[in-house]
């Protein structure tokens, strides 16, 4: 009692995740029969994860992206593509934001290397800022579910799950999105009568793209191929982006200068540290919680209401896309993952499905103010009013929410690509 107590209680005053989840943990050991020895020990024991190095080399390899200039060779491939359909800047930028998710693993980031330079050209073409801003938001999210995604690696660490295995689930729910989000973006400018770009479709003019390109659109095939070809692990994969970058950016491109590198390195170390010891603590805190027997008393509150795996699943989702109001995503697969991992397990829903589901509630999560992370991201880059931007995205929103429902029910769309291959 006194673990969730505290927890709520320190998460309800403002108090850092990291915080949060250390003093519940060790408020709740005070005086008990376990020693605190069992602090340190499983701290270090979930740091000492090698799949977590893949983070570092995904998140430096997005922050060096844009400044290799890697970033407009993408967005000029998906503007020859589909750039004088109505909505074509906005399918654009979705687009752009579904291949520069293949690099980054990270929502925030794809929305602001994608986003700083698709949102002024949106509104240089008489689209409203609300909805291009919207658009780059709800663009940035796939950053999370379309391999490599950094949740997913935590999930997999957390959830001692094959982080390929995850990587391929992810898919063709992620392109699925991404397609719904392009018909989606197009109906809204329709209705709004945003004019097109003017610009023929040229099979001439995308193959010169491509070829200009070339080193940007191979990043995914290498990063990716290599993964399922089984030429390197994921974790392997990510360093290999990271130095990938580095080599275009300073001898093809050469646009990346050492100053470039140094910050991008220092961001990176930010990044990882926090997120690094973050799991370290929550490895702590979710063996307490089975000690605790947390997760039974939650399976059986849930199966209070129905056995039925959809059902249970529906349950989990819409707590889910509740706490995304007030949590991050990081948080929220660190914290609620242990707990509702076993209520799954025991009902027989893969991992992978319940982790696909994590991270497309986490993507709702990026868009539901006050902590959409991708709408604060979009806002810096416009002058557009935070509430505009949340009304924007609330369609978005409905398409998020509406194949969490299908994929809930039909577990093929995600298991299919893992069965097949692995």
């Amino acid at each position: 009692m006194a673990l969730i107590l505290t927890f709520v209680i320190c998460m309800l005053i403002g108090m850092p995740v990291l915080a949060t989840i250390g003093w519940a943990t060790i408020i709740s050991m005070a005086g008990g029969p376990l020693p605190m020895a069992f602090i340190p020990q499983n701290l270090f024991t979930g740091m000492d994860q090698f799949p977590l190095i893949a983070i570092v080399g995904f998140v430096l390899a997005g922050y060096l992206m844009e400044p290799a200039g890697i970033t407009e060779g993408i967005i000029d491939v998906a503007h020859k593509m589909v750039g004088n359909i109505t909505g074509g800047l906005a399918i654009v930028t979705i687009l752009a934001c579904m291949i520069f998710s293949s690099l980054s693993g990270s929502g925030p980031a794809t929305t602001a290397a994608i986003g700083s330079l698709m949102i002024p050209a949106m509104i240089g073409m008489g689209y409203s800022r609300g909805f291009s801003s919207g658009v780059a938001a709800t663009g940035g999210t796939l950053g999370i579910l379309i391999p490599p995604s950094n949740p997913l690696i935590i999930y997999g660490v957390i959830a001692n799950t094959s982080i390929a295995g995850l990587f391929m689930a992810g898919f063709i729910p992620g392109f699925i999105l991404t397609f719904s989000f392009i018909i989606t973006a197009s109906l809204i400018a329709k209705k709004k009568g945003f004019q097109r770009t003017g610009e023929k479709f040229s099979p001439k003019e995308l193959m010169i793209a491509i070829w200009r390109a070339k080193w940007a659109l191979m990043t995914p095939v290498i990063i990716l191929g290599g993964i399922y070809g089984g030429v390197f692990t994921p974790t392997e994969a990510a360093e290999i982006g990271a130095l990938y970058a580095i080599f275009v950016g300073f001898f093809v491109t050469r646009r990346l200068t050492v100053r470039m590198l140094i910050d991008a390195l220092i961001r990176t170390s930010a990044m990882a540290g926090t997120v690094t010891v973050l799991v370290g603590v929550s490895m702590t805190f979710s063996r307490l919680i089975t000690l605790y027997r947390v997760p039974q008393t939650v399976g059986d509150f849930l199966t209070g209401f129905s056995s039925n795996p959809f059902v249970i699943l529906l349950l989990i989702a819409l707590f889910l896309f509740a706490a995304g109001f007030v949590a991050d995503t990081i948080a929220m697969v660190v914290v609620l993952t242990p707990i509702f991992l076993p209520v799954t397990t025991k009902l027989g829903i893969h991992p992978f499905q319940l982790g696909i589901l994590f991270v497309i509630c986490c993507e709702a999560g990026f868009l539901t103010p006050p902590f959409g992370v991708n709408l604060f991201v979009a806002m810096k880059l416009t002058e557009v009013k935070f509430e505009e931007i949340a009304l924007s995205v609330i369609p978005f929103i409905i398409v998020i929410l509406f194949w969490v429902v299908l994929f809930a029910a039909f577990p093929a769309i995600i298991l299919y690509l893992p069965k097949l291959l692995l």
